[in-house]
């Protein structure tokens, strides 16, 4: 049993301190980041399009201003020519802060 404590003992004094882990903690009730992007509809026919819990139509040559939760998709509801239904135009990124997309 002397032996189990003793090599046991060894062991735990290389493990790194609680303290010293950085795991992002995200608090209970914490809103996720927003991102305020457009989106264009450059095409000929008008699209039908999913941002986050919102349904959206776009006119050909009019933009939209979106603002969607970090990892909310735009999806296509109502399929076009270029665009079949289900197609995930866009992800919402920080990346895509300010930007526009053009869907042609």
């Amino acid at each position: 049993m002397v032996l189990a404590v003793a090599l046991m003992a060894g062991e735990s004094m290389f493990a790194a301190p609680l303290t010293a882990l950085h795991v992002p903690v995200q608090a209970m009730g914490k809103q996720k980041e927003m991102v305020t992007f457009h989106l264009r509809n450059d095409s000929k026919d008008s699209l039908v399009v999913k941002a986050g819990n919102q349904q959206l139509t776009l006119e050909p040559g009019k933009p939209v201003d979106v603002t969607l939760k970090v990892g909310d998709t735009v999806t296509v509801t109502k399929g076009t020519h270029n665009f079949p239904e289900g197609t995930v135009v866009a992800t919402a990124t920080q990346d895509l802060k300010d930007s526009t997309i053009a869907l042609r």
